[in-house]
């Protein structure tokens, strides 16, 4: 493929410089250009440590990656360039070694000057060896179509890299689930289920789960998933994947169906899943994946006298043919994306700086001259790009794409990628000793000159003096008068340099802390507060100091394009452009790319599935082919108001004696069960599966024994379920805790499972094990967090709480069962048998209560009481 040379037919336009960039474990010495940040190289280095540097056999020496390399950037561009010349010629895609040179020389020019910029690579991995033609090999891979089968399959596996629950042990994970589960089986009002006050069970969940070690943003996502009706859940051995791409058809997403609800949910959990609108589209970003991708600046080409389209499109096809031998010769992490790479050739070339060419022309991006500009711009670049394929004899599976790449970006000096809107008019310089201060990007000075304004004028609305003499409110004079000295007054100026706001100039540390002590009277106690504010303490009030920080610092990008009309519509930042203006401008300019797209739709960090679904479904309403969602991280301080259980809450005495540790010696021999036991029968019906649940109990109330009797199941099932009850109560008997059996099975799933009718603490169970350990854990062990509703609210028994003064709970709980009261009627019931004996008169009436068995059968014979049931003589009172 024949060049023209045009990017190294003159030296560089600047003179590199020495740089000393700290990095992660050096401070390394580099030549970079001079007006590049030290983040900008640094990008570049990061990029250059990643290069492959294998050659093909018999590569030419002018082509060696270890002699005569420029140093610009540690060797970064050179030694891309040199490797990528020598594939060239042993491809064939270079006739001689002359033409290798010169692309050779003209990559490496057009990476120096920013012209052109390239995605990270590899350096070593999987390759179908060059020029070997093994493309039988290459996999198709199907993009599940939401609602499918294949795709709750592959949003498991996503769930097990990005859900809450990721990486979790099954165990814990449980604590996170419960939380989910409380709300999923309330029943009632969605914003009372949902509610920490009126769902006491979500309440004891999440207390929980904050015990267990999760965040309240973590705690806080479950509730949100509780609400949406999903549930967490944990990895359980599944293989992860790093994302997933799946088929959605618009209008399914703008109907907002069930299987869009579903996979909104999963998107607004992992923030990993994409959204195509069809096969070809899903394809297609498959593609992108593999694809080597890289980037032309069209702002390079922004010139006094107009656009130099011949220039832009030389940069193309340069970039095109780079991409597309990085691709040949390249590697990747796995052999399946080598071969489907050989078998479909993907070029990922995208475009940088569009967006603040639109601005530079003193355009809006939501215009329809805007999106014309855009679109027109990409439409040159499918036109070369198109004609390179051809010239290159290969069928590119991709070749102009629209993507983003914070990286990228990075190396170009944060200009925006694809579609999307630039960040704004104020950007940051750096120093020669390494100072960031903000300055006027050059679009925004471009629009200015467009639309005849006066530069000092958007600089001054912009960036303000940067000096307090003359602004109004809070200037020297006003200073002076509060008591502030020549000295704390130029230590503020000084300040005013790289200040964001303000107060920051005027903070305690800035002008002294004696100063605002001593002068101004704050005490000590504020001075140690890091949001003091000196300038409110001094008495001057919020408009004085809002009108100085306008006239120092320059107003919002939002406020100054208001003052400066003409300016508004191009100058508008990133952030206050809308959903719509976004995109209008993706759904104008994927019309001419080979690959959809991706519409990020980003949401706050509390907003829930719901505002997912809404925001996709705008997304398909617009036309776009495919959309993700992003939400934004959690601020540091949030945090949920989450209060311990009621019974955590009671004051307790302090202990007198801390245990260290203790030994328990448990006789392994079978405790039996008294022939005449209490206990207590429930009876049940778990979706629509009839079943009685039967327990015994020892003397004191503990469980030693169940049965599980189901109605009308078969044979089979009846004997396995009788069988594992049997188990069950062997193990009780041989003194295994019911705490063991309650976490073993509680949350077990499997049919039949749903609602619970004939319970009135348990109203859904996800299987009959989990009904079964959740009935016994609320009867016997108090575990009201396994109950649907507050057990203690029921009081079906009308007996009360609590312990009588002087009651025996014992003599109660040997004719109760505990398991039928849970625990409440043997703290306060005396159990006074009915007698009819004679000398007691009907019914025991005019008999006393025995001393000695407690039976109402002490009458009086005689000058003496007797009990006429144990014959006990009680003496005469008084």
């Amino acid at each position: 493929m024949r060049l023209d040379r045009r990017f190294s037919d003159s030296p560089l336009a600047f003179e590199p410089e020495i740089r000393w960039i700290e990095r992660a474990s050096e401070l390394a010495e580099v030549a970079a250009p001079p007006h590049w940040t030290t983040a900008r190289v640094e990008a570049w280095l990061d990029w250059a440590d990643n290069l492959p540097s294998d050659l093909p056999p018999n590569a030419p020496a002018a082509f060696s990656l270890a002699d005569g390399v420029n140093p610009l950037l540690a060797g970064g561009p050179d030694r891309y360039a040199r490797r990528l010349a020598a594939w060239g010629l042993a491809l064939g895609v270079f006739e001689d070694e002359a033409e290798a040179a010169l692309f050779r020389a003209e990559l490496f020019a057009a990476l120096a000057q920013g012209i052109i910029a390239i995605g990270a690579r590899l350096p070593f991995g999987a390759r179908v060896t060059p020029p070997g033609d093994e493309t039988a090999l290459a996999p198709v891979l199907a993009k599940p179509e939401i609602g499918s089968r294949a795709f709750a399959e592959a949003a498991r596996s996503l769930r097990a890299s990005h859900g809450l629950a990721a990486g979790l042990p099954a165990g814990v994970a449980q604590r996170l689930a419960a939380v989910a589960l409380s709300i999923i089986r309330c029943e009632g009002d969605a914003d009372a289920c949902a509610s920490l006050e009126g769902n006491q069970a979500l309440a004891r969940a999440a207390w929980a789960a904050k015990e267990a070690g999760f965040t309240d943003t973590a705690i806080a996502d479950a509730i949100a998933l509780g609400r949406a009706g999903a549930e967490v859940e944990a990895p359980g051995g599944i293989a992860p994947r790093a994302a997933l791409i799946a088929l959605a058809k618009p209008a399914e997403v703008a109907a907002e169906s069930d299987a869009a609800r579903a996979a909104a949910t999963l998107a607004w959990e992992t923030s990993a899943l994409t959204l195509a609108a069809s096969a070809a589209d899903a394809e297609a970003l498959g593609l992108l994946e593999i694809a080597p991708q890289g980037v032309v600046n069209v702002l390079a080409f922004e010139r006094p006298a107009g656009f130099d389209a011949a220039g832009f499109d030389a940069a193309t096809r340069l970039a095109f043919l780079a991409l597309d031998l990085d691709g040949q010769a390249g590697f990747l992490a796995n052999p399946a994306g080598a071969h489907r790479r050989r078998a479909a050739r993907p070029v990922a070339l995208g475009l940088a700086g569009v967006a603040e060419l639109i601005a530079g022309r003193g355009l809006a991006y939501d215009s329809d001259q805007g999106r014309a500009l855009a679109v027109g711009l990409h439409q040159a670049a499918a036109e070369v790009t198109r004609t390179a394929s051809d010239a290159l004899g290969g069928a590119h599976g991709l070749r102009l794409c629209a993507f983003d790449d914070a990286e990228v970006s990075l190396r170009l000096g944060g200009l925006t990628l694809g579609t999307a809107p630039w960040i704004g008019p104020v950007t940051l310089a750096e120093t020669t000793d390494g100072v960031l201060t903000p300055t006027l990007a050059e679009p925004a000075l471009a629009a200015a000159r467009v639309l005849g304004v006066p530069a000092d004028s958007l600089r001054t609305a912009l960036l303000g003096h940067r000096s307090l003499e003359g602004a109004p409110g809070v200037n020297h004079e006003a200073l002076t008068a509060k008591g502030f000295t020549g000295h704390e007054i130029a230590a503020a100026e000084a300040a005013l340099a790289d200040a964001a706001t303000l107060r920051a100039a005027f903070a305690p540390t800035v002008i002294g802390a004696g100063f605002v002590a001593d002068v101004l009277g704050a005490p000590a106690e504020a001075l140690a507060d890091p949001a003091f504010d000196t300038l409110t303490h001094a008495g001057f009030s919020e408009a004085d100091i809002a009108d100085a920080e306008a006239f120092a610092l320059g107003q919002s990008p939002r406020r100054a394009t208001v003052l400066l009309a003409a300016l508004r519509a191009a100058l508008t930042p990133a952030a206050d452009i809308d959903l719509p203006a976004r995109l209008a401008m993706i759904a104008a300019v994927e019309a001419v790319t080979d690959a959809p797209a991706v519409a990020t739709l980003s949401l706050a960090f509390d907003a829930d599935p719901g505002a997912a679904l809404a925001a996709l479904a705008t997304a398909a309403h617009a036309g776009v082919r495919a959309a993700r969602i992003q939400r934004a991280s959690a601020p540091a301080d949030f945090a949920l108001d989450l209060a311990p259980p009621r019974a955590a809450r009671q004051s307790a005495p302090p202990p007198t004696e801390r245990v260290v540790e203790r030994f328990i010696e448990v006789e392994r021999s079978r405790r039996k069960l008294p022939d005449r036991r209490k206990g207590y029968i429930q009876k049940a019906t778990i979706g629509g599966h009839k079943l009685y649940l039967h327990t015994g109990e020892y003397d004191d109330g503990e469980l030693g024994e169940i049965f599980i009797d189901m109605h009308k199941e078969g044979a089979a099932f009846r004997s396995l379920m009788n069988n594992f009850a049997i188990a069950i109560s062997i193990g009780l008997q041989y003194g295994v805790p019911l705490e063991q059996f309650v976490d073993a099975f509680v949350f077990t799933r499997f049919e039949p499972a749903g609602e619970v009718d004939g319970n009135e603490a348990i109203r859904s169970a996800t299987s009959i094990l989990d009904y079964v350990f959740r009935e016994l854990g609320v009867s016997y062990l108090g575990r009201d967090d396994l109950a649907n509703v507050d057990p203690q609210a029921l009081n079906a028994d009308g007996l009360g709480q609590g312990i009588a003064d002087g009651a025996d709970p014992q003599a109660a709980a040997r004719l109760i069962s505990k398991g039928f009261s849970r625990g409440a009627a043997p703290d306060n019931l005396v159990f006074l048998p009915v007698t009819s004996k004679a000398g007691g008169g009907p019914l025991g009436r005019g008999a006393d209560v025995c001393p000695a068995c407690g039976d109402l059968a002490l009458v009086r014979k005689g000058q003496s009481l007797i009990c006429q049931t144990c014959g006990e003589r009680a003496p005469q009172a008084g």
